[in-house]
């Protein structure tokens, strides 16, 4: 399958992955065929890119954290205890912890030590759909940084949590497209306060992973929030959802900022570690995160237009490419593939996407604001 924006779609495509509510309900199932109602309603309901089979990509299958089934009851799960612990309803953690196992479990039994992330989202506000894909990629990393069970149990309770707070947050400053106000700040500040509180309520004995929730913003210097902690102050499951926290957030579009791809993300927490995030943290990111996922287009050094097909084991940045066009933007008969953990004179130079006329880079990397990476 290959990831196409909704402006691209046409008549008769067919979907490859399905595409789910933020509370897990199916919009759209594999197999179905589009049509132009159906892409339409596709753009009203906010979503940005959807993968579609292609024949060219029949061999071809996502590489990610967690496989749809978990995510789908994970979004069922969160939607149904969320809503209930805001409302203040006398409301078990059972299913949350269930979900937490089953998360835990799937991630241990997997054989892959490179994945990437799904980003299909209606709206970058999707509380449910981030904190599952921070959760999950938070156990990821710490198999790789040789967390016990109950380690990963604590890591992903909290970091499943840790925007609970925010449904306290009015919606017009959560989407507020420009700079915030000191007022606003303050109240944008408070979300992992109204998380500990909420989680507090019902589950006192979750210390660690109420720490986790509580310190998902704070940075390595000093410079982060609730409390502006230092490096020792912060504990170290803490910095683990906070790369995660900050690779899923920019990753999609903002009303204050365009979104960053995927390579452009971890170029941030690398030039970033050490100074805001835990440089073991940010190398293991590194080590077992593609920042160019499969079904992703790309641009290569040679001028020719691929596809990410494969990942290649020990080193995501040189995948295996499904060359597609060539230097001049014409459609190859027979797409071939180049394996650049091979082929080392040959790498990729950009993310690539389609438009009405052809592909075209993505080369702007998207302005840093204040808001970028804080909320």
């Amino acid at each position: 399958m290959i990831k196409v924006r909704v402006q691209d779609l046409k008549p008769g495509m067919i979907i490859g992955y399905p595409l789910l509510r933020d509370d897990g309900v199916v919009l759209l199932r594999e197999g179905v065929t589009l049509t132009n109602r159906l892409i339409v309603r596709i753009k009203e309901a906010g979503f940005e890119y959807v993968y579609i089979h292609d024949r060219r990509f029949r061999d071809v299958d996502l590489e990610e954290t967690i496989s749809y089934d978990v995510r789908r009851q994970a979004l069922l799960t969160l939607n149904d205890s969320f809503f209930s612990i805001v409302k203040g309803k006398q409301t078990s953690l059972e299913p949350i912890r269930r979900l937490v196992d089953e998360i835990i479990d799937e991630v241990l039994s997997s054989k892959r030590s490179v994945v990437s992330l799904v980003q299909l989202r209606q709206h970058d506000d999707a509380v449910f759909s981030h904190s599952v894909n921070v959760s999950a990629l938070s156990v990821f990393l710490g198999r790789f940084l040789g967390l016990s069970r109950q380690q990963l149990r604590m890591l992903a309770l909290g970091s499943l949590m840790h925007d609970l707070g925010k449904v306290k947050v009015p919606l017009e400053i959560l989407n507020k497209p420009g700079k915030l106000l000191p007022g606003e700040w303050e109240v944008m500040r408070n979300h992992p306060l109204w998380s500990v509180e909420l989680m507090t309520g019902k589950a006192p004995e979750e210390v660690v992973s109420i720490m986790v929730a509580l310190q998902h913003h704070e940075r390595l210097d000093g410079s982060g929030y609730p409390y502006g902690l230092l490096e020792n102050d912060i504990h170290f499951l803490s910095r683990i959802c906070a790369c995660s926290d900050v690779y899923d957030a920019l990753t999609v579009d903002r009303p204050y900022r365009q979104r960053f791809s995927y390579a452009e993300a971890l170029e941030y927490l690398m030039g970033n570690a050490g100074k805001l995030f835990d440089l073991q943290v940010v190398t293991a990111m590194v080590r077992h995160i593609a920042p160019y996922p499969v079904g992703e287009t790309v641009r290569l050094t040679t001028g020719e237009i691929g596809v990410v097909v494969k990942l290649n084991e020990g080193l995501p940045i040189r995948p295996v490419v499904r060359v597609i066009r060539d230097q001049n933007g014409n459609a190859l008969e027979r797409p071939r593939d180049i394996d650049l953990l091979k082929e080392l004179t040959v790498a990729i130079l950009c993310q690539a996407e389609e438009d009405a006329e052809g592909f075209y880079p993505r080369n702007e990397v998207p302005p840093i604001t204040e808001r970028a990476f804080l909320d």
